[in-house]
This record gives C-alpha cells, sequence and structure tokens, in this order.
C-alpha cells in the first residue's frame, strides 16, 4: 500500500516544475537502460516515460523542450558507446509525439505525401497534419523546415529530420545519410503514430485524451512493452500494422543500397512504462478528468508487471501551481495516496527547495537578494463602455511601452509586447477589431500625452482558430525581442518610393506589438521575456486566472504588470474589483475545488466498454491475450466463460470499489460488464451464422464491427468514444413558457424576449434567453 502514491508537484508558476520533471526523465532513461534485462523484461528498449498533456498548444511547447533534453541523453549515449561503454546500447534515445490526426499524420504515407508537397510547394504545409513539429534543431539551435530538411526514406518507412547545420557541425546534420550500414536518421524525433509502434521511444509526449485509441488500435499493445518479433530495419512488428496497407511487412528484406539485408527475429517482451508524469493536473476534471480516471484503469494494469509475485506499478508525477484538495482528486484519477512536493515546512518563506524573496530592496541591506515579482492593477471604468475603455487602456500600454524603448533601449524589451487576454473567442473577436481600427488610427496622439510614437506592424492571436503546425512558430516569433539594433533594421529604415515599408522582412522576423490570447495561454507558454499582459474581465475560474497572469514577469529583468479591465455592468467583475487588493494577495486560497467521478453510472455509461475491450485485446495470458489483439480477435475471444476475462472484469470492479468506496458500486460494474460479455458473445455467434467475422473495428467485406462510433442520438453498450471528449453533445435549451414569478421566487431576474416561430401545428412561441450581464452591456452601448 505504501508504494500506491502520487507525488504531486505543487508550485508556483514559472518556478521550474517542468525542469524538475524532465530531469527525473533523464534518470529514468539511465536507470532503465542500466538495469537492462531482469524478471524476464528488457529495460534496454522500449518506452520509459509517458508524458501527457491536455491542451494542444502545451503539448507543443514542451515536445520542443523535452526535444532537447532527449537529444542531449543521445548525444551521451553515442559518447559512452565509443568510449567501449556497451551498456547503453546501439538503440537511439528518441522522443515521440502521439497526438491527435489533426496534428501529425498517422501513416507514414500520408506523412510522405505531406514532406513531398512541402518539397513541391517550398513551404511547410500550414494548416494539415504536419509531421514536423519541431522549427529549430534541438541541440545546436540552427531553424530546420519540412521543405528544406524533412526527408521521407522510402527503406526506413520513416520520416526524417535533418540539423540545417551545412557544416557538419551539429550531430543531427544530414551529412553522411547511411555511414556503417547503419542509417543516419538525424534529429531523434518521431511524430508519425506507425512509426511511434515500430520504433518505442524512449519518451512519449501525448494528450490524455489520445489513450481512448486503446480499445480501437491493436498496435497500442507495444507502447507497454507486449512484443514478440522485431524486423532489423523497420522495428517491432503487431499483425494490424503488418497488414495495414501502408507498407508489407515480411519476414526479409533484401538489402537496399548502403542498408543491409533485414530479417524478422524473435524478441524478449520489453519492459512497461516505467514513469507517467501528468503535467497541470487541475486540467484534468469534469467530463474529461472523469473519463481519464475511468481509463487509467486499463493504462494502470497494462504499465503493470510482476517481480517475485509483487505486482509493479509506475511511477506516476503530477504537477500543478493550482489546485485544491488535491488528495481526493488523485484518488479518484489514479486510486492512489498524496505525497505533496516539496513538503510542507516550518518556515513559509524558506523550504530547503525554494526561498521566498522580498519584492523591493532592503535599505538597511543593500547586498541582500530579492525580485521584483509581479503587479495587478485594477481598471474600472464607471459609466463608460467597455470598449473605450479597453482602447484608452491599450493605447496607453502601447505608447508608454514605446517611451520606455525611446528612453532605456533594449532594457525595455519586456513591455514592448502586450498580451491582450480574454475569457470568450468572441470578445477577442471585437477586441481584435477595436486594435485594427480604433488602437492603431488614435496611438499617434498618445505623444502629445508625453507617451512615446508607436506603430502596430504585428498583431498575432493564440486561439483555437490557430491551426496546429502555425502554433511552434507563433511561440517561437513571441520570443523575439525588440532591440535597438532590430528598429534601425526595418522600422525606421527608409524606403525606395517602389518599395512598400519593411520589403522583404517577413512578419516572423518582426517582434509582435499585441498578442490576443484565450485561456490557450494559461498554461505551458514559458517564454521569460514578457512582461505585460492586460486582462478584460475577470475569468470564470480563479485558477485560470492565476494561470493566464502568471505568463507575465517569469524573469527578473522584466517584473510582471497585469492591468484586469473590469465591466462596472456585471456583477461579478464590480465585485471582484471592490475588493482588489484582498482578493489579489490571498487569490491562491480561492482556487475551486475539481470534480472528477470516473465510476459515476453516467460515466460507465460511456466509457466502460472502451476499458473492458482495451484490457481484453491489450491482455497477457500465457500467451492467449497475443492472438485477441488483432481485428480478428475479436470474433475468439472466449467472452463468457474464460477464466481470464472474469478476472479483468473483477480487478475492474474492485478499482471501481477502491475509488468509490461503496460496494454497490463493484456490483454495479459486474453487471455491466456481465452484460456486454453477454452480448459480445452473442455477436460472435450471429455474425458465425451468417459466414462472417466479428472484428474490433470492421472492415468491410464478410466482417462486422463491434465498436462503435458515437453519433448523435442515443449510445448504446458498444458505443466507444474515438477521444475522451465525446462525452455529451451540445444541447440547446429552449423555455417554451415564460413565468416570471418564478424568476422572482428564485431571487434572480433573467431577461427574456419573446420569438414566434412556423410550428407543425401553427405558430409557436419561445422565449430567448439574454444573460443579464450582458443585457445590461448591451443596453450601455445603445445608450452610447
Amino acid at each position: 500500500a505504501d508504494r500506491k502514491v502520487v507525488d504531486l508537484l505543487f508550485f508556483p508558476t514559472g518556478g521550474g516544475k517542468t525542469e524538475a520533471y524532465l530531469g527525473l526523465t533523464a534518470y529514468t532513461f539511465a536507470i532503465r537502460r542500466l538495469q537492462g534485462l531482469r524478471f524476464g523484461l528488457d529495460g534496454s528498449d522500449g518506452v520509459a516515460v509517458l508524458m501527457r498533456y491536455t491542451l494542444r498548444l502545451l503539448t507543443a511547447q514542451q515536445f520542443q523542450r523535452a526535444a532537447a533534453l532527449v537529444a542531449a541523453c543521445e548525444v551521451r549515449r553515442r559518447e559512452l558507446l565509443a568510449g567501449g561503454d556497451a551498456r547503453w546500447g546501439t538503440t537511439p534515445f528518441r522522443i515521440g509525439l502521439w497526438v491527435g490526426s489533426s496534428v501529425t499524420p498517422n501513416t507514414a504515407t500520408a506523412a510522405n505525401q505531406v514532406v513531398t508537397a512541402a518539397k513541391a510547394s517550398g513551404r511547410g504545409g500550414m494548416g494539415r497534419a504536419n509531421p514536423v513539429q519541431l522549427t529549430y534543431c534541438p541541440w545546436c539551435g540552427r531553424p530546420v523546415s519540412m521543405a528544406a530538411d524533412a526527408k521521407a526514406h522510402p527503406q526506413l518507412w520513416r520520416t526524417l529530420l535533418y540539423c540545417s547545420d551545412t557544416f557538419g557541425d551539429c550531430p543531427f546534420t544530414a551529412a553522411g545519410e547511411e555511414r556503417d550500414g547503419v542509417a543516419n536518421e538525424g534529429i531523434p524525433v518521431v511524430t508519425v503514430d506507425d512509426e511511434i509502434y515500430r520504433l518505442l521511444p524512449s519518451l512519449i509526449i501525448s494528450t490524455a485524451d489520445k489513450f481512448a485509441q486503446l480499445p480501437w488500435q491493436g498496435p497500442l499493445r507495444m507502447l507497454f512493452g507486449k512484443v514478440t518479433r522485431r524486423c532489423s530495419r523497420h522495428g517491432y512488428r503487431s499483425d494490424d500494422l503488418d497488414k495495414s496497407g501502408d507498407h508489407e511487412e515480411k519476414d526479409s528484406h533484401p538489402a537496399a543500397g548502403n542498408l543491409p539485408r533485414a530479417s524478422t527475429v524473435d524478441v524478449t517482451p520489453l519492459r512497461p512504462v516505467d514513469l507517467i508524469i501528468q503535467d497541470e493536473l487541475h486540467l484534468i476534471s469534469g467530463p474529461l478528468g472523469s473519463l481519464t480516471g475511468l481509463y487509467e484503469t486499463a493504462i494502470d494494469a497494462l504499465a503493470t508487471w510482476n517481480v517475485d509475485g509483487v505486482a509493479v506499478r509506475p511511477k506516476v508525477i503530477a504537477s500543478t501551481a493550482t489546485v485544491r484538495r488535491a488528495a481526493d482528486q488523485v484518488h479518484a484519477l489514479f486510486a492512489r495516496r498524496l505525497a505533496v512536493f516539496p513538503p510542507p515546512v516550518i518556515d513559509v518563506e524558506n523550504n530547503f527547495f525554494s526561498i521566498q524573496r522580498p519584492t523591493e530592496p532592503d535599505p538597511l541591506d543593500p547586498d541582500a537578494a530579492w525580485a521584483p515579482g509581479r503587479l495587478y492593477l485594477g481598471v474600472c471604468g464607471f459609466g463608460h463602455r467597455l470598449k473605450a475603455v479597453q482602447a484608452r487602456v491599450f493605447i496607453t500600454l502601447l505608447a508608454a511601452g514605446a517611451r520606455l524603448f525611446e528612453r532605456y533601449g533594449d532594457d525595455a524589451d519586456p513591455y514592448l509586447t502586450m498580451i491582450g487576454y480574454y475569457s470568450a473567442l468572441r470578445e477577442l473577436a471585437g477586441g481584435r477589431r477595436l486594435i485594427d481600427d480604433d488602437v492603431r488610427s488614435r496611438l499617434a496622439a498618445a505623444r502629445k500625452r508625453g507617451l512615446g510614437l508607436r506603430r502596430l506592424r504585428v498583431l498575432e492571436e493564440l486561439t483555437s482558430r490557430k491551426s496546429s503546425a502555425e502554433i511552434p512558430a507563433t511561440l517561437d516569433q513571441l520570443g523575439t525581442r525588440f532591440t535597438k539594433a532590430g528598429e534601425d533594421s526595418y522600422a525606421n529604415r527608409k524606403t525606395k518610393s517602389n518599395e512598400a515599408p519593411d520589403a522583404g522582412l517577413t512578419a516572423a522576423y518582426r517582434p509582435i506589438d499585441v498578442l490576443l490570447a484565450t485561456n490557450m495561454i494559461s498554461v505551458g507558454v514559458d517564454v521569460p521575456r514578457l512582461g505585460l499582459m492586460a486582462a478584460v474581465g475577470q475569468p470564470k475560474a480563479t485558477s485560470e486566472y492565476i494561470q493566464a497572469t502568471s505568463r507575465v514577469g517569469r524573469s527578473a529583468e522584466g517584473p510582471g504588470l497585469v492591468l484586469t479591465i473590469y465591466n462596472w455592468a456585471r456583477p461579478r467583475d464590480l465585485s471582484h474589483y471592490e475588493s482588489f487588493e484582498h482578493y489579489h494577495s490571498t487569490f491562491y486560497k480561492s482556487v475551486e475545488a475539481l470534480s472528477v467521478t470516473p465510476f459515476a453510472p453516467r460515466a460507465i455509461d460511456r466509457g466502460l466498454t472502451g476499458v473492458l475491450v482495451a484490457l481484453v485485446r491489450h491482455s497477457e495470458s500465457d500467451g492467449v491475450g497475443a492472438a485477441w489483439n488483432p481485428e480478428a480477435g475479436a470474433q475468439i475471444v472466449p467472452a463468457t466463460a474464460s477464466p481470464d476475462i472474469l478476472a479483468i472484469r473483477d480487478a475492474m470492479a474492485a478499482r471501481g470499489e477502491a475509488v468509490t468506496g461503496d460496494p454497490s458500486v463493484r456490483q454495479a460494474i459486474v453487471d455491466a460488464v456481465d452484460l456486454r460479455l453477454a452480448s459480445w458473445g452473442a455477436r460472435q455467434t450471429r455474425a458465425a451464422s451468417r459466414g462472417a467475422k466479428l472484428t474490433f473495428r470492421g472492415r468491410g467485406g464478410d466482417t462486422e464491427a463491434l465498436l462503435r462510433t458515437p453519433a448523435p442520438g442515443k449510445w448504446d453498450e458498444w458505443s466507444c468514444p474515438n477521444s475522451l471528449r465525446e462525452t455529451e453533445a451540445n444541447v440547446n435549451l429552449q423555455i417554451d413558457l415564460w413565468d416570471k414569478s418564478l424568476d422572482s421566487a428564485a431571487g434572480f431576474a433573467l431577461t427574456g424576449k419573446p420569438v414566434i416561430e412556423p410550428g407543425a401545428d401553427g405558430p409557436e412561441q419561445s422565449v430567448e434567453y439574454v444573460d443579464p450581464d450582458e443585457a445590461d452591456t448591451q443596453a450601455q452601448e445603445a445608450s452610447s
């Protein structure tokens, strides 16, 4: 029981949580390789660490940071191997990005098409699944692009990315594509799903909801070390992967170019995942958290291995800066107890791992260390339209930044990129129009008020409207600094009469003046140079407010300044403004508790089928489980009489009872699983009577699919989500009859507008609901 622990890195934003678990990742790589073959499992290869995130922006940036670590580990492995230390093996350390098909291709053929199109057009394939998710070499920092540096290798079935270094100094350059009969694969990154399954990178970064593919994809068993055969050229083999139609895997391949003849050999099963890292734990809540906790039943079981009869579960590390009731959340998600790191100590200002610095220098001790911190300023323009207040604040901030730049030069850089934070995309769109019109036209007049002269050249945004291919480039551009040299090179240079201003320079090389963002920026964006943010309106959740505003002031060279613009017509905004100082002095204690209910009745309805099929399909029982894994395995699973299947059922039921503490949940899971097993057996019989085969997904012809993709309408017992976010469809609420007495009795007022619409039996009257806060705002704007 003492081993059932989740270590929670609970530390303020910008405090180094990512660096902490990346360091732990390197140690995990080393321990696994040095231990090698133990207890019948091989640790010299396979997936050592799983990192899971919830947002694609967070995943994209952390992938670039983790790639630098893996590149360093790989360089060190080569040095040790060249020095005669064979314990580190010949398999490279690699990092894999395992996310949705809208971000990276699922197959090598799809990746080849994207790379070929990019080379033909000379562009990077924006707006489609992109196998190149890096914008620079993680080792030397040189820029890389898909058009110039990527290659689809026809014999290796790989998409390779090389450093753009033409001098051969970088160890990941393309110089010598094959050396000594071994392919030079360049930068050790893998982004195509099929390649991840075959190569099993040491570190896999994924989104949390990607694990919804466990019941759908047979090759996923290999991620947990369940392998039997390996091709010396292409990697580990799986029945479904061999027959994927992309390439035809064979037991042997002739020599090709400098590549020697390849063959398939039997291999020892690999050690499963040693370490699971769940970043930003506070985002695993609500429907996503409930299904994540349910699917964790399968992940935990597949990653557990036995040592002399003792079950060894993977180490789990979680991290967050904003959480409440973390012990309850961890218990619901992972069925483990919580251990907080750093541990609580007596002195709050010094817990050995961190020291709280004063925000101002000590006049009695000038040499004492201090840190400028982050300053919050509230702005509320009573009686004025919110957009008018926004415009004036934006103009003042931008022009004041220009004044600082004129006076202090490069030191003013943190305040020259303004982040505009909005709680809703609709409000952000209005803010963008405001900047394009009012702010641009009125910036020059700020010079009369003693501020600087400012021109807006680059206006960008980080929202869901950005494609996944554009996000890494935007993050890189966000790190571009304002410098006097940069101003001289493009801002103030004279142009010829027939030359447009800034001609010859693309926007990617200019620093960003204004970045508009929604909650996409609230986690994972670590750009130390940022120092200025304007938050329009009070975000709904305190945790979101803390996370978003903590994107600025992360470096001592630029103290953070956050201006929150409140709408006086919204009671919630007004309440926060009135208690501004106290709220911001204590807002960590205002973080909301999270709800995670993985074994609630409706969560079982939605997710139990996926967990059951995942455990059955990927289980190992004296070699029998391997026969259940392929697509056709659904027909031969002994759904009703197998002790192995019943053991899976009982393990699921036991976890449900352990998490909830309710014996009735155990019985509910047993009944639900028995119902599905009976249906499974009946469908096997029905398919056989028609001369067909029951498969997990169905492949046309004489096959019948066991699993069904959720569609609008009622789910049945075999509806299985493709994503953990596919829990409930949006529901439009229409109130047919309006009784204002109910409003008064409830103690609140709703603004309703009668709407007459044609109906089947004549005109129908309904009421269009209007948010009271929004109605007040509309009334303000109309009167103005």
